[in-house]
Parts: structure tokens; sequence; C-alpha cells
């Protein structure tokens, strides 16, 4: 039964609405990122940082996620007992194999939906909360006008494709930023995996979709993924000044999305948020033997260049930039290339 207690995260939502104000106008072209659409809001102002293409609606995939488990949380006690409806084999994956009358608490399903990207365990949180699918599409819906995600429609509690369903950037960030008043939905953000069991003992390991947390204990969020909606996440950044909010929307490759997410951390943990020099992309073995060479010449390089971009290369890409006085990234652009081909 769906309890009728208010969402402990009201008061701050309206307080959100109706302080926000008129979004600021942000300098994109100061941040070279591959989505085609990304927005960064800076957590304690609430200001964009970073937009492009921030309010164009498109598929958000598995970060629908966030808002289902919002949703569910909000009517519903970790400590509850879900037990599994019929049909569940049938969600298209990814899914975790649960099956019909298996009974697991909240707090599990919740972990396999955030950690796994399992459709069947959002599917039954949904039902259980909502009713149906599509009376917990009306509870999302609700919810997302609440936080002023104003642009996002959702039909159900998984991302899976559907007309009708979409969202943007600029909500996505809203939706991190609404989810970290969550403490369980953050601690579970962390986990690198868990192991949840049925009230049976059926044990089901969950491995992260996140794979910057192999990389930084810093960057936290969703990943989502389909055919249309092409590699999202919306996450938060830790930096040494604050909090950064990210959304991130419609990435070719996976590799593109975590360049970006690493791009983003690697220039929001000083003390302010700096702007990104745009980093060209090699296009041809005969670019990287020019920087080698250049490299060479002001003595940071060794051997004879390759026209390889590897590790090599970006270490002393990187020892070049300490020595000059520029951001230490391991890439090529602007600023770096101005004073690498005076040895040329």
């Amino acid at each position: 039964m769906m309890s009728r207690r208010l969402p402990s995260f009201l008061c701050f939502s309206v307080f959100l609405i109706t302080s926000l104000g008129p979004i600021p106008q942000a300098e994109a072209a100061s941040l070279s990122l591959a989505a085609p659409s990304a927005v960064l809001l800076d957590g304690s102002t609430q200001q964009i940082l970073y937009a492009r293409n921030p309010h164009t609606r498109r598929a958000p995939a598995s970060t629908t996620k966030l808002v289902t488990v919002m949703v569910a949380l909000d009517h519903l006690s970790l400590d509850q007992i879900v037990q599994i409806p019929a049909g569940m084999q049938f969600i298209q994956p990814s899914k975790i194999g649960l099956q019909t009358g298996e009974r697991f608490y909240v707090r599990d399903l919740v972990k396999a939906a955030l950690i796994r990207s399992a459709n069947d365990a959002a599917e039954s949180l949904a039902i259980l909360t909502g009713g149906s699918r599509a009376g917990f599409a009306l509870l999302m819906n609700a919810k997302a006008r609440s936080i002023g995600a104003n642009n996002s429609h959702f039909m159900n509690p998984s991302g899976l494709p559907s007309s009708g369903h979409y969202s943007t950037a600029y909500d996505l960030a809203r939706f991190i930023m609404a989810a970290s008043h969550y403490p369980y939905i953050v601690e579970t953000l962390k986990m690198r995996g868990a192991v949840i069991s049925s009230l049976a003992g059926r044990k089901i390991a969950l491995n992260n979709c996140n794979k910057m947390l192999w990389h930084t204990n810093g960057v936290i969020g969703k990943t989502g993924w389909t055919r249309e909606a092409r590699h999202c996440f919306a996450g938060r950044v830790q930096s040494n000044s604050g909090v950064v909010f990210v959304g991130l929307m419609g990435d070719a490759h996976r590799t593109l999305l975590w360049s970006d997410l690493r791009r983003v951390e690697s220039y929001s943990t000083g003390t302010a948020l700096r702007p990104i020099t745009p980093s060209p992309k090699l296009s041809s073995r005969k670019e990287t033997v020019k920087i080698q060479k250049a490299l060479q010449k002001a003595g940071y390089f060794k051997g004879n260049p390759t026209g390889f971009y590897g590790r090599r290369t970006k270490a002393a890409v990187r020892n070049f930039q300490t020595a000059n006085g520029l951001p230490a990234v391991g890439t090529v652009g602007p600023q770096t290339w101005t004073k690498l081909k005076r040895y040329l």
C-alpha cells in the first residue's frame, strides 16, 4: 500500500523553484566536451557554468532511474518488502533475473536499479509504489515538476525507449542535485559493487556501470545507454571548493563519456572552476610526429618520433606543460601548441 506521508524533499523543492530565477547565459566556447547536450551547474549558486543545447529534448535512457528511485523512496521505507510481480522475466535488459513471487527489501532493489541499472528492479519498485507503470509515471512527472525539471516527461521507470519519454541535459543536472538530498542514493552511487539477497537467500552480485568509480572517488552518478539515447550521465563532481552537478546526453561512444567526465573533474578540483582549453583531435600520425619532434627538441621526448600518441607522449606533454605554467592535461590544445611550435 502506498504511504501518504509527504516527501522529505518537498520543502527544498519549493525553495528551489521560487529562488532560482532566470537561467543565466553560459559561455560554452571556453569548454569543449564531446556530448551534444551538456550542462554543468554550480552546487552552491545553481548557476550554469557550461551549457551546450541544455534544453534539447533527448532520450535519457537509464538516467531515468534517478527519478524512479527518488519517487519510490518518497513513498516506501528502505526495509519494506517488495514481492516481485509477474512478468518481470519479459522486461528487456539490463536486468538481474528477478523471479515472480520472490521477495526483496526496497533497499536491495534500489541498489540493483542504481548500481546494475536493472530494469526489472526499477519496474518492481514502480508497481509497488504506483500500482501500475502508468500510475507510477504520473508520480515521476509530478516529481520532475517539483524540482524544476520542466522539460522532462516519463512513460516508464526504466528509461527504455518509449514515445513521449524524454528529458534534457539541464534536467538531468537537476535530478542529480535533488537525488543528492537522499543519503541512501548517494551512498549507493558510491559503491563499485554489492551483493543483494532475496528473503529466501538467493544472492545476486551487482557491478556498477559507472566506471569513473575506478578512476576517482570524486565523480558519482547514474549512467544510461540505448541505441536512441547513446551514452548519458547524470552525476556530481566533488571539487575542493564545492560540488558541480553534471548532465551529459548523446555521447557517441562510452570512451567519449568517460573523457568528458575526466576533463570536467580535472578542472573542478582546484579552488574554482577554470575554463577548459579545447584539445584538438589528432587526425593523422603526421601531426603526432610534429608534436613529438617539437617535444624532442625541447628536451622532453626521448627516442625517435613514432607517430603514436601513447603514454610516453602524454607524459612528455604533461612535463612540458608543467614547465611552461600550463595545466598538465597531457593533450595539446591551442595554448600548448603556441609554446611547442617554437621548437620546430
